[in-house]
């Protein structure tokens, strides 16, 4: 069942990372079914079960986002059971999801945008600078990044752009390159020889891969004292770093590729930095 369904989200067009996440929450399920002698046959899940795995998750005190990502892949997998005619109904519908105060995503400092910056312009690898000021001045993501080639990059005198072929939702969409990042990009690609099709090949001419980006991000991290850097703080410090030059909020969703404008607004609530700056307004010392 559970392979028929990944099949099913496959042909959907679901992302790599999208299906990896739905099989492992799905075997994460029926392995604590398992466990605690539950059902081993998916089409006899009830609303029970859900709630006591839900419970169980809070227990181990999850975050309620990892929670409600649990809750919503299996009202995903139920809903499909239910339209291929295994289930009369969906059992996680009257689950309800965990409440939570959503925080703000993580972002640099400008202290640590600077810090960052100082380290990548000495970085003796030109491709690990253009890699980190790309994902910093345009806020693609790290699966756009990696899939970028030689003909999606086009720069001109006083104007640059990028193409996501294949964006979230396999939507295309056009990035405009700041003049810093051209200067970078267009001295990357005439001077280095870059073997095959990719933008950003590996030290082994091949596609980069997510692990491969995410590691060059946090070693260049560390060097500037930035611990756990990604290319999702470096995408969240790109749209919040828009809305601290107030950019209106809807030109700001177009450049980051969000379909929806509540995933925009989050860059506009206050971070840890902002926060701390408004109470110190009040002392009196």
């Amino acid at each position: 069942m559970l392979g028929k369904y990944m099949a099913h989200i496959t042909g959907m067009g679901k992302s790599p990372a999208t299906i990896k996440t739905y099989k492992m929450q799905l075997t994460k399920f029926f392995k604590w079914m398992s466990e605690t002698g539950g059902t081993e046959d998916p089409r006899e899940i009830g609303t029970a079960d859900v709630s006591a795995y839900r419970d169980y998750l809070l227990e181990l005190d999850k975050k309620p986002a990892t929670i409600n990502t649990a809750r919503a892949v299996l009202e995903a997998f139920c809903a499909w059971m239910v339209e291929e005619g295994f289930m009369a109904r969906n059992p996680v519908t009257k689950v309800r999801k965990i409440e939570q105060v959503q925080d703000p995503p993580k972002w640099l400092t400008r202290s640590e945008r600077a810090k960052l910056l100082r380290v990548i312009e000495k970085e003796e690898n030109i491709r690990n600078t253009v890699i980190i000021h790309v994902l910093l001045f345009t806020g693609i993501r790290a699966s756009e990044l990696i899939n970028l080639k030689h003909d999606d990059i086009l720069i001109k005198d006083h104007k640059g752009t990028l193409v996501v072929r294949q964006g979230k939702g396999n939507k295309r969409r056009t990035v405009p390159i700041e003049r810093d990042t051209r200067g970078w990009l267009g001295r990357y690609m005439a001077d280095v020889h870059i073997v095959g099709n990719w933008l950003f090949p590996s030290q082994r001419g091949e596609q980069l891969s997510y692990i491969g980006l995410y590691q060059l991000c946090q070693v260049i991290g560390d060097k500037a004292g930035i611990y756990g850097l990604t290319p999702h703080v470096l995408r969240h410090t790109y749209c919040h770093d828009l809305i601290l030059r107030h950019v209106d909020i809807g030109t700001v969703a177009v450049l980051a590729g969000h379909s929806k404008l509540e995933t925009t607004l989050l860059y506009t609530k206050p971070g840890a930095e902002e926060l701390q700056k408004a109470v110190d307004k009040l002392s009196y010392t």
